[in-house]
């Protein structure tokens, strides 16, 4: 004969009472979540004066992972375009720009910046010829600017190139203007890939 598994009167209504409890509080969690009261982010309510629910985000707000320079960031102070360049810019900064610049730049600028880079034919307009004189005139932020945003055709690099980066490469631009009869340093192979050299 088998004998029967059955649970003792005390185990059953020590079951039964948790299960009340439980559902007990369930109830009431459901009720405080649609009855209590909830704003969405900027919804239109009388929390604040002006009628908001949240105050705005401080236009100087700086994201934890980024840097607190905002010149070095964005390649602006106070809203406008910076004209110097916020690193130290020696032959180290120069030659990771002609780096990262070969990497990114040179398949639409060319190697000598002279925007012939072996994909430019298939652009209208082409990309930008980077030596002219309205370009050398230009602030090194305008370049920041165009690096990170974009301009025209060319989309922006803010996702592929951090901000360190992109000035190194205005850096080696700002060279490459200088540098008038001889880009610095560019393999000769490239500046005929890219139709010739500096004029």
């Amino acid at each position: 004969m088998k004998r029967r598994n059955m649970r003792s009167p005390a185990k059953t209504i020590r079951y039964g009472f948790m299960a009340l409890c439980c559902a007990v509080l369930l109830a009431a969690c459901g009720n405080n979540m649609r009855n209590g009261s909830r704003l969405k982010p900027y919804e239109a309510s009388p929390v604040f004066a002006d009628g908001s629910s949240a105050r705005p985000i401080d236009p100087n707000a700086v994201a934890r992972s980024q840097s607190a320079d905002i010149a070095l960031i964005s390649g602006k102070q106070d809203g406008t375009l910076v004209s110097a360049f916020p690193i130290t810019v020696d032959s180290a900064t120069v030659a990771r720009g002609q780096q990262v610049y070969t990497i990114y730049c040179v398949p639409c600028h060319g190697a000598a910046a002279n925007g012939k880079g072996i994909v430019s034919g298939y652009f209208k307009p082409p990309p930008a010829n980077l030596l002219t004189d309205t370009l050398k005139l230009q602030p090194v932020g305008h370049f920041f600017d165009v690096i990170t945003n974009g301009k025209g055709i060319m989309y922006p690099y803010a996702s592929q190139v951090e901000p360190l980066d992109r000035w190194a490469i205005i850096a080696y631009i700002r060279a490459l203007q200088i540098s008038k009869d001889k880009p610095l340093d560019v393999p000769a192979e490239q500046i005929q890939a890219s139709g010739g050299g500096v004029k």
